[in-house]
């Protein structure tokens, strides 16, 4: 299986067109099919750019560079607790009054 980006361009009348599609070539029974895997057309030129990278160098990612490099991880606010107590509350019919 092989994976690649394609770039299309249509015209009708004076307005182009522009798709960009993340497909998969693959053989079913000794012949070449593809099909789309996804719609880049929404991604920006960055993004489309690091998935063609991506893609370049599929086998061996650590020849781009470590994320921990580029990338910051932060935990945001965890609200499922209290969205799940919230919850059993309003079935239980309990209401609450918090103050300042």
């Amino acid at each position: 299986m092989d994976m690649h980006i394609v770039e299309n361009k249509s015209k009708s009348g004076k307005k182009i067109y522009r798709s960009i599609l993340l497909r998969e070539s693959y053989r079913e029974e000794g012949k070449v099919k593809k099909r789309t895997i996804a719609n880049l057309s929404n991604c920006t030129p960055q993004e489309i750019a690091a998935i063609k990278l991506a893609l370049a160098h599929k086998d061996d990612l650590s020849a781009i560079g470590g994320l921990s490099e580029s990338v910051e991880l932060h935990e945001g606010l965890s609200v499922g607790a209290v969205w799940s107590v919230y919850r059993f509350l309003k079935h239980k019919k309990c209401f609450l009054t918090f103050s300042r």
